[in-house]
């Protein structure tokens, strides 16, 4: 079956690779809420920073804070995510990944 109307946001799970202070690094993860886009879209969204272009397609995330609490997506914590590089560039990649429909591998 194919759908030619597709849901206007799309989940995807982001993985985050994260430095330990003492050294090592540990993989978080969370679910970020990404508003789909099409074609029509596409020139204008690729000459965007990854920060930009998450600015106008992240929407939502479900999160949890180091104590397991979840974080709420708002103007402030959308900022201090926007800080931290890693994260773009791992939320950015899913964004592109999921939106054009690539499979994944097993």
């Amino acid at each position: 079956m194919f759908i030619l109307t597709p849901d206007e946001t799309f989940k995807a799970t982001v993985k985050v690779q994260v430095a330990m202070p003492k050294g090592g690094w540990r993989e978080e993860s969370f679910v970020a809420i990404f508003k789909r886009t099409f074609e029509e879209d596409r020139e204008e969204l690729i000459k965007l920073s990854n920060v930009e272009l998450l600015r106008r397609v992240l929407t939502g995330w479900e999160m949890v804070d180091e104590n397991r609490v979840p974080v709420p997506f708002n103007e402030q914590n959308l900022e201090a995510f926007l800080r931290l590089t890693g994260a773009v560039r791992e939320a950015m990649l899913v964004y592109w990944h999921h939106n054009v429909g690539a499979k994944e591998k097993n």
